[in-house]
């Protein structure tokens, strides 16, 4: 097991629709972010390992630690890592943007060649490393993150690259507020546990706004026009979905009316909901 230096930069993650819904075997669309990235660099020493910037060292050493871990239950040896990880990420953490998912695709990467990992198995191993941070999660973050390009994703299927090249005019707003992806999942597990017939409902429209969204980012590649059409139906859809799960809060609204009020076409929370951030889709 040899460690040599290595550094990559991967993208932080959005997601046009699907949220919640795809962890119940629902597709989704997401696609990577165009602004936030997460650059991971390591250079190897005989020093024990050290973490840039120290708050980010528990994090770190805590996926190492399951790493591990694993290879100990699968008798497999592992050689601790020395030498100095430097982490500088511009995503923001709990803004529904896959800060975690970043990281974890980058120390997929890192670690496939000391682990003698085939590229195949980059997507399996890094959800493993994210179910640390939300318990068992759909896989979803870390296969758009990990593609850099449009997908679908279903927990059945996997992720699908849309093979699209031009997008529509997409712009992201923050809302000021901050929540945990676990929370947020708690709260639409309540409301399936209290409303389950009203839930599923809500499931089915999270759905169809996948569907349209999907048609509507091929479409776009000819039809401008009629492709924007759809995309406004799909976050409609998806926005309304949100409300009924309770995750929308009277300051997300505000800033998705004023958005509205400036010619937007259509709005919504990206990501677990709760705050984070605001898509808005303009013509």
């Amino acid at each position: 097991m040899n460690w040599n230096s290595f550094q990559i930069e991967v993208p932080a993650k959005w997601v046009l629709a699907g949220e919640h819904a795809v962890l119940r075997g629902a597709g989704a669309v997401a696609l990577p972010h165009p602004e936030f990235r997460l650059s991971f660099d390591f250079v190897p020493s005989s020093s024990k390992l050290e973490v840039i910037p120290e708050k980010a060292e528990s994090v770190v050493k805590d996926l190492i630690e399951a790493v591990r871990d694993q290879r100990a239950r699968d008798d497999l040896s592992f050689i601790e890592p020395r030498g100095r990880i430097t982490l500088k990420s511009s995503i923001p953490i709990g803004a529904g943007l896959g800060s975690s998912a970043a990281l974890c695709v980058a120390v997929a990467r890192w670690l496939q060649q000391p682990l003698g990992m085939h590229k195949d198995d980059i997507f399996t191993f890094a959800r493993e490393l994210e179910h640390r941070f939300h318990g068992r999660s759909s896989g979803m973050d870390v296969a758009v993150t990990a593609a850099g390009e449009p997908i679908t994703f279903t927990i059945a299927g996997g992720a699908k690259t849309l093979g699209v090249r031009k997008l529509p005019k997409f712009t992201f707003h923050d809302t000021g507020l901050r929540s945990r992806t676990s929370d947020c999942v708690h709260q639409v597990q309540s409301l399936r546990e209290d409303r389950p017939h009203f839930a599923m409902k809500i499931d089915e429209q999270m759905s169809q706004a996948s569907r349209l969204a999907t048609e509507g980012l091929i479409r776009y590649q000819q039809d401008h026009q009629t492709a924007l059409e759809i995309l406004t139906q799909s976050m409609n859809l998806s926005r309304d979905a949100f409300q009924s799960w309770g995750l929308s809060r009277p300051e997300v609204e505000s800033v998705e009316q004023d958005l509205l009020e400036s010619g937007a076409l259509a709005v919504k929370m990206t990501g677990s909901g709760a705050g984070g951030f605001v898509v808005a889709l303009w013509s």
